[in-house]
Formats: structure tokens, C-alpha cells, sequence
């Protein structure tokens, strides 16, 4: 090492404490700690430096050099600045390969619900005719994503997922159940992997004991639609009627547990969520007891926000993922962050769609990438019916390099190795381009990053 200049990689981010500051790459992810002296001789190296040709005091040049081989293996010192450009071009290398690990079945867009923050509704137009997918569309859409996942037979054998969405899904209860059945079917027979888990979204109010008992009994993981107690609940979600909805939300978590069976809760944060943070969180813990929730971003076109809201909902799930993690209730959102903090691994997207790893079949049988545009069918390229080239379609090889990592505006942000670049489809009905910011998740991101790096701090001082 004597004599060998050394560069700030272009990766490097400091995030500045007391009394140890923390060094960052946000490609390799390894947060290293070093006092305030030490990080004001690191940032040196930014234009170059050569260790024993630096001002400093021999205490200092001992302290540097005792931690220079960290700073090596974490990348945050490099001999090369042409390391930097290889580590993304390797990364870059595995985007473009479009594969549908995901598929979602939207069985109806009919809802008993009339939600002021529905993303679906909020793109009907006059005129519009609510979907509702026959039997018949429903097994083509299976036998079509089976065809689809047996091109790639080395993939194959990898977890897939089936959402049951909608509307309401089990408004379409009658095709629901037929298409549990061939899933099944096709499960024993090899023509779906055996790791195939299924999920159903829904609101919770047409929920039986019959159809609980058949989604058990289908190993159907269940997640109900609830934004906390009844006041924050009923704010934004009512019966097409008027009614409030959230006794009848509650009811269908007792007719699940009832069973025995382990739910999960989808949590829109509203303002009037996250206002109440104690009351929400108890809710969905204590109340409706969860075993597993996304808490999820509001999705607007205008700035309906109240100011700070990103900040506020950002802060509200790292504080909630505190207490999950205490009472082991997973929460998805934040945990896919943490885990490619935890294992040092790129999350290169955020969602099935970018990447070109999701499938949505439309009621009328109209397969597109992301459900989001389901009313105006844009990004819609095919249909069940259809001899369907993933690797060859433009959509999904735009939607496939979809990536902060492919995203000039989004290199230079320390949270580029946990992100996965938010939302396209936010981005496109706010900004105009699935390329540009979803700026709701840059915040999120932005503040896990610094809750994560700190809470490692916290918890190797505490160990």
C-alpha cells in the first residue's frame, strides 16, 4: 500500500453523528464507523491522496491506516476510479431480462366500496363498463402464465405468486373457486412450481365462513384493506351507499381468526392514519392482530397532501417497523429495504412490474404489466388468447430496465443499492414517465437508509 494513491469512490456518502460518523457506499451497502478527525482526512481522498504524502500528525496517519483496509473492502476507498464505472455496468448487466414471477388475476373491477383515494377509480371516465372476468377468461389467464414461466426452465422452480385482485375480488367469488381448484390441479400435476403462494387483497366485508374456511383450506394468504381505527378507517373508505365500512372490515378478521388462520392488513397511510400513531398501530396489532401488513404510500395525481406528508408517513413506518419487529409481525414495505441493507444486496426494484416480473390479467382477458393502468389498458401489449414473446415485447423490456440503477437522476443518492425506485406508475400520473421520481418514496427511502445505517450502530455498540 506504501505510495499507492487511493480515491473516494463516487458512492461515497457521509452520514454525520455523535461522535462516530458513518461512511457509506451505496452500491456495496457496508457502513463503516470512524470519528469526526478521521472523517475529515477521508473526505481528502475525494480528488486522490496518497496516505504518507497527507498533512496530518503520525496519531491520525495510525488511526487512518488501522482502518484503511475496511474502507477498501467496502469500496469506499478504490485505487481506481474506473472501479466505480464496473461495479455499475455489472449491475446495469442484470436488468433487461423480463421473467413473470408474479401474476395478478383483477376477477372484477366492481367494488362495494367507494374510496376517495382508489387509484383505479380516480381514472374511469364517463361511459366506462366495470369489467367482470368469466370462468372462461380465468383459466386461459392461468394456462397463459404457465406458458409464460415454462419458457425459462431454470426459473421455473422459483417462487411464483398469484394475486386475486380487483374491485373487490370476492365479488367474483364463483370464478374465484374455479380457479382455486386448477391451481391446485396444477400444482400436484408440475405444471405450477410447488412454490406457488397465493394472495387475495381485499376489503374484508363479503368475507363468510364458507369462503374463509375454502381460502384456509387453499393455503390463501388473506390481506384485508384497513387504515386503523374507525375514524381513520372511514375517512376515506365507504360503502358505495355511504355507509361507513369499518364494523364489517373488523368482522371479517374475527371470521379469519375464527379459523385459525394468520392474516395480513394492507394500510393505507391517510393523514388520519398517521396522525394517531398509537391508536393505528394498536389497531392493526391488538385489534385485528396481523401476523404480517404493507403499510402503503398514498397514491395521488395532485398535490392532495397536506405539506410534509412524505416525511410524516416515511417516519410513521420506520417507527411502527420498531414495534413489529419487537412483536415479529412482518412488515413488507420496510423489510425489503432492510434485508438488502442486511445482505449487502442491490434491490435493483420495488415492485413486480419494473423489471418486467409481473403479469396482470384484465377481466376481459387483456394482459399488461402493471395494474395501476388497467382502466385505459396503456402498457396492456397482449391477451390471454395471444403467443406472447416476453423477451421481445417493448413494454416489458422498457418496464424490465426500470431501475434507480438505470436512472441518471437517481446515481448520486445514497439510498441507490436499498430503493428499487418507488413506483412507476405514481411517477408516470404525477410526473408524466415511468422514468421519472416517485418523490413519496425518495423520502422513504432517503430516511430507512439513515434509520438503518444508525440502527446498526446502535445495536453492534449494544452487543
Amino acid at each position: 500500500m506504501k505510495n499507492t494513491t487511493l480515491f473516494l469512490s463516487r458512492y461515497v456518502h457521509f452520514f454525520v453523528g455523535n461522535p462516530l460518523s458513518a461512511c457509506y457506499h451505496s452500491l456495496r451497502m457496508m457502513p463503516v464507523f470512524v470519528s469526526a478527525d478521521l472523517l475529515i482526512i477521508i473526505k481528502k481522498f475525494k480528488r486522490g491522496a496518497c496516505l504518507e504524502k497527507l498533512p496530518i500528525n503520525d496519531e491520525k496517519r495510525e488511526d487512518l491506516l488501522a482502518i484503511v483496509e475496511t474502507l477498501k473492502d467496502a469500496k469506499i476507498l478504490i485505487q481506481d476510479p474506473a472501479e466505480d464505472n464496473n461495479a455499475l455496468e455489472y449491475f446495469l448487466g442484470l436488468l433487461g431480462k423480463p421473467y413473470p414471477h408474479l401474476a395478478y388475476f383483477l376477477l372484477t373491477e366492481k367494488c362495494n366500496f367507494r374510496c376517495s383515494y382508489c387509484f383505479l377509480k380516480s381514472q374511469v371516465i364517463s361511459g366506462h363498463q366495470e369489467g367482470h372476468m368469466t370462468k372462461e377468461i380465468a383459466l386461459q389467464g392461468l394456462d397463459f402464465f404457465c406458458r409464460l414461466i415454462k419458457k425459462d426452465l431454470e426459473q421455473f422452480p422459483m417462487e411464483k405468486t398469484i394475486v386475486f385482485y380487483g374491485g373487490e375480488p370476492l365479488i367474483n367469488w364463483s370464478v374465484f373457486e374455479v380457479l382455486l381448484e386448477k391451481i391446485r390441479r396444477y400444482i400436484q400435476t408440475g405444471t405450477l412450481p410447488k412454490k406457488t403462494v397465493l394472495n387475495l387483497v381485499t376489503n374484508g366485508t363479503l368475507i363468510t365462513s364458507c369462503i374463509a374456511r375454502a381460502l384456509k383450506d387453499n393455503n390463501v394468504q388473506v390481506s384485508i384493506s384497513i387504515d386503523g381505527d374507525d375514524l381513520a378507517t372511514n375517512s376515506n373508505r365507504v360503502y358505495a351507499s355511504g355507509k361507513p365500512v369499518y364494523e364489517d372490515i373488523i368482522k371479517g378478521f374475527k371470521v379469519c381468526k375464527d379459523l385459525g388462520m394468520d392474516i395480513g392488513a394492507s394500510c393505507t397511510l391517510s393523514e388520519a392514519s398517521i396522525s394517531d400513531f398509537d391508536t393505528t398501530i394498536r389497531i392493526l396489532l391488538d385489534e385485528c392482530m396481523v401476523t404480517n401488513l404493507g403499510l402503503n404510500l398514498m397514491i395521488t395525481r395532485e398535490e392532495k397532501m397536506m405539506e410534509g406528508y412524505n416525511e410524516r408517513a416515511a417516519q410513521f413506518i420506520i417507527n411502527a417497523f420498531q414495534i413489529f419487529r419487537k412483536r415479529g409481525v412482518y412488515e413488507d414495505r420496510i423489510m425489503r429495504k432492510a434485508n438488502a441493507f442486511i445482505e449487502r444486496k442491490v434491490w435493483p426494484f420495488d415492485c413486480g412490474a419494473a423489471g418486467g416480473n409481473q403479469i396482470v390479467i384484465a377481466p376481459n382477458g387483456d394482459v399488461g404489466i402493471c395494474h395501476g393502468f388497467t382502466v385505459g389498458r396503456k402498457y396492456f401489449p397482449t391477451n390471454v388468447n395471444e403467443d406472447f414473446d416476453i423477451n421481445k415485447d417493448a413494454t416489458y423490456l422498457e418496464w424490465s430496465m426500470r431501475s434507480p440503477l438505470n436512472m441518471p437522476q437517481c446515481r448520486g443518492c445514497s439510498a441507490l443499492g436499498i430503493c428499487g425506485g418507488g413506483c412507476p406508475f405514481q411517477a408516470e400520473i404525477k410526473n408524466g414517465s415511468i422514468w421519472d421520481l416517485d418523490e413519496r418514496f425518495c423520502v422513504h427511502a432517503k430516511l430507512t437508509l439513515e434509520w438503518l445505517i444508525w440502527d446498526l450502530l446502535r445495536q453492534t455498540q449494544a452487543g
